[in-house]
């Protein structure tokens, strides 16, 4: 019973932080969205930092996993980054609410929060450097820096949770084959 009310404060906080932002978002908001006292709030979580903390861990930790997965793969490095590409904006578009508060409001995370984000976004960034950089090693990809090569791939990729509709023209799945062929035209040998 507690993790799954536990999982509506955290469903609800999602929303919340997305829609008002995160300092706009108070502990009482989310109280109301789950229908607790605020003090009742506190049974299930110790602050909304820690909240906003447990939801970027567990999204950041989705993608690290997933990738992880990937480049285990015994396929090619261009197919490898298809894939990665795939899952990357398949993640960010199947729940763009968690993508928004995961790129853009766990910046509002105190000093010590952030630094566990950012060293999983960390991973996340090394993963790609790997990817790219095993392309190069064999030949399938142009020579160049890797990391700022990862760098532009994530940028463009983490960008979709801006602009993406679910109900637009273009579904995930295109908008990951458009991307990728952009991208591996642009350092495929």
């Amino acid at each position: 019973m507690a993790s799954n009310k536990y999982e509506e404060i955290v469903l609800a906080a999602v929303k919340l932080f997305e829609k008002k932002g995160y300092h706009a978002t108070s502990v009482q908001d989310i109280a109301d969205a789950v229908g607790l006292q605020k003090g009742s709030l506190y049974h299930y979580i110790s602050g909304k930092e820690d909240l906003l903390l447990g939801v970027a861990q567990r999204a950041i930790t989705e993608f690290n996993l997933r990738m992880e997965r990937i480049l285990a793969e015994a396929v090619s490095s261009q197919e490898k980054m298809k894939k990665a590409m795939e899952m990357h904006l398949g993640l960010i578009t199947h729940d763009v609410q968690l993508s928004t508060v995961l790129l853009r409001e766990s910046v509002a995370l105190g000093e010590k929060p952030q630094q566990v984000v950012l060293e999983a976004t960390d991973l996340y960034l090394n993963l790609w450097t790997r990817l790219i950089e095993e392309g190069i090693e064999r030949g399938e990809f142009r020579p160049g820096h890797a990391r700022m090569t990862a760098l532009a791939v994530l940028g463009a990729c983490n960008w979709v949770y801006r602009w993406y509709q679910e109900e637009g023209a273009l579904s995930a799945d295109k908008v990951a084959e458009i991307y990728a062929g952009v991208f591996l035209d642009g350092i495929a040998k």
